[in-house]
């Protein structure tokens, strides 16, 4: 108890350090803030990565706007004059309950983001992973499996895992995920993307409520996103995204694959199916959004013949309302999803479960309780066969528009899950 005590002590004085020590003017530098010449707080709600309706505008426009950045045109020509970039890192404390000390995590999905403008109606991202690949393991033995040949290269059908005790798990570090949008007149857009972990939101989401992976309010993902306690979003993704889009409306049809990387499949009539609306009123001043997502369908894959047959099969709801509560920036946030269990022909990608579905529900209430300092508070309910829940209460403090200090702790009703996590993310 007595070292608990003082872990907690440790991490107070540690946020109040970077707090005094880092307060100062906030600066806008990650590339599309380049782009755009605009501060970082034009698309994002209370503070990056969550996006306001600015965000959500330049984001459906494939990231082509421009702003203040000198752009050099000609025939069939239109980009910026410089390439823009960011460095975006995660450096994490966290003190399990269960454990006698902590654990830095460093770099925790590091990545260097290359994006923007590509041509007038091409615009494309980029996020290249710095670090070794961890997964959902907790021994910390630093173990690399996968390499079946041992050739130190990751080959069709290989999947590499590292066991590096990193916390929640499934941190990914050598990892590539690649978007390009096609803007085709005002309102469609084709995008082949590909992503590591991401799930196959990734090809076009405006929403915040953990449909895309990395587009969350909090770090805690699966503390108050049921898509990501699931896990119906989070994952290999591969495939091509048709997008019908307005300000109030998106529809997403995705021809896919969970996978990643080299690997054989049929794209002509062999792919899953991920279908996804968004509907985004503004009701009474407070900017909303209302989603449903449907995943289903069966992928082919692997160099072998027959080929391995893969299913996949989800489902979930979600909304959020982002306005202001008196003088303070409030944002709501829920979501309810179910990965359907499966048979004894069928096994679902995201459930192996042959008695029960996987079912979540997430709410989040997020208040800025002063310029640049929010407080949050987070459920997430969760059953497979038994039933769990956990809560998750947080405090981020804004050190520059691009510097977030954020300190949180889970406390969960299953046996040893409670955790504290204090955590420094930056895009530079």
């Amino acid at each position: 108890m007595k070292n608990k005590i003082n872990r907690y002590i440790s991490s107070g004085i540690l946020i109040t350090l970077f707090v005094f020590s880092f307060v100062g003017k906030a600066q806008a530098v990650p590339a599309f803030a380049r782009q755009m010449g605009t501060a970082c707080s034009a698309c994002h709600f209370q503070n990056y990565p969550a996006l306001n309706s600015f965000g959500r505008m330049f984001r459906s426009k494939g990231f082509t706007m421009g702003g203040m950045q000198k752009m050099v045109e000609g025939d069939g020509l239109s980009l910026p004059s410089n390439l823009n970039a960011s460095v975006i890192t995660k450096i994490r404390y966290q003190d399990k309950a269960s454990n006698d000390r902590g654990e830095v995590q460093w770099p925790d999905e590091a990545a260097l983001l290359v994006g923007g403008r590509a041509a007038k109606n091409i615009g494309f991202l980029m996020e290249l992973g710095l670090g070794p690949v961890g997964a959902d393991a907790d021994t910390g033995s630093g173990v690399i499996s996968g390499d079946s040949n041992s050739n130190g290269i990751m080959d069709a059908g290989e999947v590499w895992v590292a066991d590096t005790g990193s916390g929640e798990g499934e941190t990914h570090g050598t990892f590539l995920s690649t978007k390009v949008h096609f803007a085709i007149g005002n309102k469609f857009a084709i995008i082949p993307f590909s992503t590591d972990g991401l799930g196959a939101a990734y090809g076009f989401e405006l929403l915040n409520t953990g449909v895309q992976r990395s587009q969350r309010p909090i770090e805690d993902r699966k503390g108050f996103s049921a898509y990501q306690k699931t896990g119906i979003s989070s994952g290999e993704a591969t495939g091509i995204a048709f997008i019908y889009e307005t300000p109030e409306l998106f529809i997403n049809y995705s021809h896919w694959a969970p996978t990643w990387g080299n690997v054989d499949a049929n794209i002509f009539g062999g792919l899953a199916h991920y279908f996804r609306i968004g509907y985004m009123p503004n009701i009474s001043g407070w900017d909303s959004g209302f989603g449903a997502t449907l995943m289903a369908g069966s992928v082919d894959v692997g160099a072998h013949d027959p080929a391995e047959e893969v299913f996949v099969d989800g489902f979930g709801l979600d909304a959020q309302m982002q306005g202001m509560a008196g003088s303070m920036p409030l944002g709501v946030y829920a979501s309810y999803a179910v990965a359907p269990k499966s048979s004894a022909s069928e096994t679902n990608h995201y459930n192996s479960s042959l008695t029960d579905d996987s079912t979540s529900f997430g709410l989040l209430g997020k208040l800025e309780v002063s310029p640049g300092t929010s407080v949050y508070l987070a459920h997430n309910s969760y059953e497979k066969g038994d039933s769990n829940s956990s809560n998750t209460l947080g405090v981020q403090k804004m050190l520059a528009q691009n510097v977030k200090l954020e300190l949180y702790a889970v406390s969960s009703s299953e046996d040893d899950k409670d955790y504290t996590m204090l955590m420094l993310f930056a895009g530079f």
